[in-house]
């Protein structure tokens, strides 16, 4: 991927991400789980939830500062906050001071998920949090 189209992506993501985050911010009630968008096509198929069911709702514990709820919630939630939060200014400290190093980030990032052994430890993951859910869900 190009540099330019790269950046592009993540500051027009990493905005979105936030506007969804800040939209159920304001209309999320957790005590009543069906005032947020319920967007899983996969859970309004087949009853399931998928591996990451749940992530909005742990974005906004974190939002919250209940990390111990968010943890239970979905796990992923801690790397989309993560991800929503510095990904955008690294572009946009890159993009000032004329640098290359979030590009550089994914091209490393990108040869290292290629890895046979990376790959399989990330599905791996990917499938214990589904277990989780799916039990979480099904309790």
């Amino acid at each position: 991927m190009q540099k330019k189209w790269l950046y592009f992506f993540v500051i027009v993501c990493s905005l979105v991400g936030s506007a969804w985050v800040a939209w159920n911010r304001v209309n999320y009630v957790p005590s009543d789980p069906h005032t947020g968008i319920n967007m899983c096509l996969f859970r309004a198929a087949t009853g399931l939830p998928c591996p990451s069911c749940g992530t909005t709702r742990s974005v906004l514990d974190i939002t919250r500062l209940d990390f111990a709820d968010a943890l239970h919630t979905n796990p992923v939630g801690f790397i989309i906050a993560f991800v929503i939060i510095i990904f955008p200014f690294w572009v946009l400290y890159d993009l000032s001071a004329n640098k290359s190093t979030f590009y550089h980030f994914y091209i490393t990032a990108e040869a290292t998920i290629r890895k046979r052994w990376v790959t399989i430890s990330l599905v791996l993951l990917v499938a214990a949090n589904w277990i989780w859910n799916i039990y979480k869900f099904t309790s």
